[in-house]
């Protein structure tokens, strides 16, 4: 004879943090280390030469400094995130859309960029799935 078969219901309210958080969290660490690498990269590139010579040294300086700004905002703003914080929640939403657009007209024009298009998409959208909006509901 065969084993009843018996249903098996998820709980209720899943215990920590849903997973779709903490696969946004991974992103969103690996995306702000990502930025500032870059950064250094737009750092150290008057010292080993640029691939355009038209590109002025102050241009890269700038980029440089941009981008560790919102690297280093991106990983304080993931290390908030995950208590569950609100706040960072609305910053990496605004990085992510921001740069999603960035890369989607770096795409468009130049035909690169597409990985960041979908990286940073796809980090503000997971913070907005419905299990990442109950952890995120104040409390």
């Amino acid at each position: 004879m065969s084993e009843p078969v018996r249903e098996v219901t998820p709980p209720r309210d899943e215990p920590g943090r849903p997973g779709v958080v903490t696969a946004a969290i991974w992103l969103w660490a690996v995306l702000g280390v990502l930025l500032v690498v870059t950064a250094v990269l737009f750092a150290i590139a008057p010292a080993i030469g640029t691939a355009d010579p038209n590109t002025g040294v102050g241009s890269l300086v700038l980029t440089a400094i941009v981008l560790a700004l919102v690297g280093a905002g991106t990983l304080v703003a993931t290390r908030a995130l995950r208590g569950g914080s609100r706040p960072a929640r609305a910053v990496l939403t605004a990085i992510g859309v921001v740069l999603a657009v960035a890369g989607l007209v770096q795409l468009t024009f130049l035909g690169v960029g597409g990985v960041y298009f979908v990286a940073f998409a796809a980090g503000a959208l997971l913070l907005h799935l419905p299990a990442a909006r109950s952890f995120f509901a104040p409390r």
